[in-house]
């Protein structure tokens, strides 16, 4: 039988050849890491390596390393080889699952250097408590990082002097990807918390790549950075599915960060189903740009004209979601760009409260500017509750441009079920831009017709909202 090797970390750098004779031909292919271990360990679990350092210069790709239970934190970096496991341990031996228990990991490295653990493609990383971070915790660049499985990890705050991004910022796990296919990359059961400056899961994509992620049971609190940021260019295209995650008091520093965010530039694609998203913001940090959700199609006026959407396609579903306390629009589809085909479906959520400051709706869909577009966009809501915002439920606006626009609200064309909420927002249920028609049937408005106001919020005659019928008691 051929086994698997495991990997430790000491303080001293051993050849891999050295390492290989060293190893209890039992423990073949299983190293062990501790921050306290003596210095001329042999990586076995009696004697570990002290470093990271060590413990990649032994190994092999396949092999696993366990990091050791430890009241000291392990510092430094390892390049991880195909295959490869980074596995913490509690004290029982066991994975370390419970957050009390992983095994803290971290780097002081000199900038520019700082990235943590990089990954070499089919890599699992578990039972970590990532701190202070300098660089990203972990990276998948310029490599095909294809089956990453990263689970019940810790990513925690930001060191001081960190490697930026251009808002000033470091993501915790980040992955780029120019050309080829990046598939089964998940991350799932983690947390991410108290950092001004740290983001969380940032997926970059760009050339002809495409890329499938799978996000699911992720908690993010008190966070500078977006927790799902995936922005694709060119011709990329990518799939992500996000699944029962929790987000609260994103954007530390008055910053504008969406904590879901399709970000599309140049001709490219996404497809995304957001499900089971609890959303809040207690402490009501964050700028008037920083929404719950966004999809965003990049254009004009922004400067970086090449990067353009001309052409993009995104497909946004978001369901049985609950936000709550934006300090601006909780939902947000934003089109600057050209030619875009735009799908958005919202099934079965709740936005309760919310200070909308963009588009000004609970739900806002703003589109295009450019009259010369042949783009087109559709929405469909039902089963929806939009409870509470200072200004309207659902605000559709018109920058002037040539979308084809369809909203179904119950009993349009898309097939929208109706039962929707639109209760108790302070300027009204509807905001609709001149010119356009929307289905509207089988909702619940408080008892009365909504009345349908335009751009600057008086009655408009040159909207046309279809409400038959109108269900006069509480569909729910």
């Amino acid at each position: 039988m051929q086994f698997g090797r495991w990997l430790l970390v000491g303080s001293v750098v051993v050849a891999a050849s050295d390492a290989a004779e060293a190893q209890p031909a039992e423990l073949d292919g299983v190293f062990y890491v501790s921050p306290v271990a003596e210095p001329d360990g042999d990586g076995s679990r009696e004697a570990p390596f002290r470093t990271l350092a060590a413990a990649q210069a032994a190994s092999a790709a396949g092999d696993t390393i366990h990091l050791l239970a430890s009241d000291q934190i392990v510092d430094g970096a390892i390049t991880l080889k195909p295959g490869q496991k980074l596995l913490g341990l509690a004290s029982d031996g066991a994975l370390a699952t419970d957050p009390d228990d992983r095994v803290r990991l971290t780097s002081t490295a000199e900038l520019p250097e700082g990235t943590v653990v990089a990954l070499g493609g089919d890599n699992e990383i578990a039972g970590v408590h990532f701190e202070e971070m300098i660089g990203h915790a972990i990276a998948g660049h310029g490599v095909d990082y294809s089956g990453t499985f990263i689970h019940h990890a810790t990513f925690e705050g930001n060191a001081d002097e960190h490697i930026e991004d251009e808002r000033g910022q470091v993501y915790a796990v980040s992955f780029k990807a120019t050309l080829g296919v990046r598939y089964d990359v998940r991350i799932e059961d983690s947390l991410f918390r108290d950092g001004e400056d740290l983001g969380a899961i940032r997926v970059f994509q760009s050339g002809d790549s495409q890329g499938r992620y799978r996000f699911a049971r992720n908690e993010f609190y008190s966070l500078g950075g977006r927790p799902y940021f995936v922005r694709t260019r060119e011709t990329s295209r990518v799939e992500t599915v996000i699944l029962d995650s929790v987000a609260d008091s994103i954007g530390r520093g008055n910053r504008n960060s969406d904590s879901i965010i399709p970000y599309l530039m140049g001709r490219s694609e996404q497809v995304m189903l957001v499900r089971n998203y609890r959303f809040d913001n207690t402490q009501q940090v964050g700028n008037r740009s920083s929404t719950g959700i966004e999809g965003y199609i990049f254009g004009s006026p922004r400067p970086d004209e090449a990067n353009w959407c001309d052409g993009c396609r995104l497909t946004l579903v978001i369901e049985d979601s609950v936000l709550r306390n934006a300090v601006t629009d909780p939902i947000q589809f934003s089109n600057s760009g050209l030619n875009s085909v735009l799908r958005y479906v919202i099934r079965d959520t709740e936005i309760l409260g919310g200070t909308p400051r963009q588009g000004g709706g609970g739900i806002s869909l703003n589109l295009q500017g450019d009259p010369d577009s042949a783009g087109s966009t559709t929405l469909l809501v039902e089963g929806t509750d939009v409870i509470g915002t200072d200004r309207f439920g659902v605000s559709i606006n018109n920058g002037g441009g040539g979308d084809a626009l369809t909203v179904d609200l119950g009993g349009g064309p898309l097939g929208s079920r109706g039962g929707n909420r639109l209760l108790a927002n302070e300027r009204g249920p509807l905001r609709l831009a001149p010119g356009w028609t929307i289905h509207a049937g089988g909702n619940w408005w408080g008892g009365d017709e909504p009345a349908v106001l335009g751009p600057d919020d008086q009655p408009s005659s040159h909207a046309e909202v279809l409400l038959d019928p109108i269900l006069r008691d509480d569909p729910r």
